[in-house]
């Protein structure tokens, strides 16, 4: 099972790496900067599902990696994610947009800059991982 979680781990810390980065860095500021924000705001979210679906099944596939791997603590880092991002998923972000759609600007704000913070940290995560597998 050795080669089996070699695989699943350098194909899933891959994909959500490369994931996150081009979302974040590339597909959200390219929307923003590139569509009037009436266009902007419905289409970055009607991304983040497909966003977050992306982050669950990458790092379930490299946490499911690293069990096979034998290595509990990062199958359990990879496993957060996926966990953390459904989460974000299923109740904070439509508690984010109903906030929104009620005018409560300051608790929207507060709330999207929570959701940036959690996002980078799980990137972190995710390089901590691609690193430690590397090295």
């Amino acid at each position: 099972m050795g080669i089996a979680g070699n695989i699943l781990v350098a194909l899933g810390l891959a994909a959500l790496v490369g994931g996150m980065l081009f979302f974040g860095a590339i597909m959200a500021p390219l929307v923003f900067t590139k569509l009037p924000l009436e266009t902007a705001g419905p289409f970055i979210r009607a991304a983040f599902p497909r966003y977050y679906a992306f982050i669950i099944v990458s790092s379930a596939v490299a946490g499911f990696g690293f069990l096979l791997r034998g290595q509990g603590v990062c199958a359990i880092v990879a496993l957060a994610v996926a966990a953390v991002t459904v989460w974000l998923w299923l109740w904070f972000m439509p508690h984010l947009d109903a906030m929104r759609v009620a005018g409560d600007t300051l608790g929207f704000k507060r709330g999207h800059r929570i959701s940036v913070l959690i996002n980078g940290a799980e990137l972190i995560a995710a390089l901590a991982l691609l690193i430690r597998t590397a090295v």
